[in-house]
């Protein structure tokens, strides 16, 4: 399964993509985690790829339009919170927690 990250200028999300991915893996789920910028978002919604839609903190104030395009296409979608995107283990954990939740028996 892959799931996707989308923020304002993809710099902290690619770190959180990675680290969260990481995390997941060894965790023992086939999960990864990619990180794109608003300028990609219609072309995440249209990518068959990405089950799973991520929205960062930063660009909260998109996520009821961006919730109405993952619904027509038939993809989830989770806002993720301040304390979710932090890279530190708590952080990672809490956006683990988020998508694990979002995906429950779809793995």
């Amino acid at each position: 399964m892959q799931a996707i990250l989308i923020c304002n200028a993809g710099m902290s999300s690619s770190l959180m993509a990675k680290k969260v991915s990481e995390q997941l893996k060894r965790d023992g789920y086939d999960i990864k985690v990619n990180a794109t910028t608003i300028g990609n978002s219609e072309a995440v919604f249209r990518n068959a790829d990405y089950q799973l839609v991520l929205v960062s903190p930063q660009i909260r104030m998109l996520f009821d339009e961006y919730q109405q395009k993952a619904e027509k296409m038939g993809k989830q979608i989770a806002q993720i919170p301040f304390n979710a995107y932090a890279p530190t283990p708590m952080g990672i954990k809490n956006m683990e927690t988020i998508i694990l939740n979002q995906i429950e028996g779809k793995i």
